[in-house]
């Protein structure tokens, strides 16, 4: 039977339709498309030892002794050769647009990398974001992942990218009005509520760490989404301490790993939600890492009515991930 529900956070409104889990789906991708040629591996701008057809590197972590722009280097960050936004400072599109290269090796997979690749990782975004702060002329920073074909990906080898302006997406406005209206009501954190059980009796937690909590949202627009909230409530990224990045990179990799598990290889997104770089700490928002599973396209009903249409309920999943998460 279908269910239509409405995010008390986002807004967005998804139609869970279970019967549509059995319908056929061929997809016209080369279903070996995870499993790289030798032309892509040689064609890898992104590799060690290609340094120079990229820009020059923003921020890098090195073996010792060695330098900018040379091999030698563990994760590197450096401006997209083809911004969304105009690097141009007296513009009025003016913004940033970053790529984070993951390792040195050619890898689609970002479950692939070690434990040490995903601290790194964790560690550049959270320099990267602070590092943009502040510039007046940006208000806001998000930082996400495309990966594979349904992910939006243009290269195979695992990276993220940053992109910060003075625009704030109507949608994350949205987000921080609930948040805001939603502390001056009730005295407490909508964040903290969608780890508990709701009165109508969903709880979307999955599990807990010593620093976050992994739920799968009420109306969760992809099958097996799934968040990682702070446990301190923390309203901006780049103020997580150490620990917390260390504690986010392994729960984030076990997901992923999990994730995999459970639906096999597949595309995907994830993205650090931050509010704007003058959002209070009063003001209720938190920030958190979402992953979308990308099994299927967007299709014509998405994109006419932003609203979802997802075969797998947020019950189910919890279920389904509590059990490989803690086998």
């Amino acid at each position: 039977m279908s269910e239509i529900r409405t995010d008390p956070l986002t807004g967005f409104t998804t139609i869970f339709a279970p019967e549509r889990a059995r319908r056929p789906i061929k997809l016209s991708e080369n279903a070996n498309h995870y499993v790289p040629t030798q032309e892509q591996i040689d064609s890898d701008p992104f590799a060690e030892g290609k340094e120079s057809e990229t820009t020059p590197e923003l921020f890098a972590i090195r073996s010792p002794d060695t330098r900018a722009n040379q091999p030698g280097w563990k994760l590197r960050v450096v401006a997209n050769k083809y911004p969304a936004l105009t690097p141009v400072s007296d513009s009025e599109e003016y913004g940033v647009h970053e790529v984070i290269v993951e390792c040195p090796q050619f890898e689609t997979q970002v479950s692939r990398l070690s434990p040490t690749q995903f601290q790194y990782m964790f560690q550049a975004y959270r320099q990267r974001v602070a590092a943009h702060r502040d510039d007046p002329r940006i208000n806001y920073a998000l930082v996400f992942k495309n990966q594979g074909i349904l992910g939006g990906a243009s290269l195979g080898h695992v990276h993220s990218q940053l992109l910060a302006s003075h625009l704030i997406p109507q949608a994350l406005q949205q987000e921080v009005q609930q948040a805001r209206e939603y502390q001056s009501e009730h005295g407490c954190s909508l964040f903290k509520t969608l780890a508990q059980d709701s009165a109508d009796g969903f709880s979307g937690r999955v599990m807990s760490t010593d620093y976050f909590d992994i739920i799968c949202p009420y109306a969760s627009r992809f099958a097996f989404e799934t968040w990682v909230i702070p446990q301190s409530l923390k309203t901006h990224f780049d103020h997580s301490s150490d620990r917390e990045l260390d504690d986010l990179a392994i729960i984030t990799r076990r997901l992923l790993f999990s994730l995999e598990s459970l639906l096999g290889r597949h595309d995907l997104n994830y993205v650090i939600q931050m509010p704007p770089y003058d959002t209070r700490e009063q003001d209720g928002y938190t920030w958190s890492l979402r992953i979308y599973p990308r099994l299927t396209h967007l299709a014509g009903f998405e994109l006419a009515s932003n609203a979802f249409i997802n075969p797998v309920y947020p019950e189910h999943a919890i279920e389904q991930l509590k059990r490989q998460l803690c086998s």
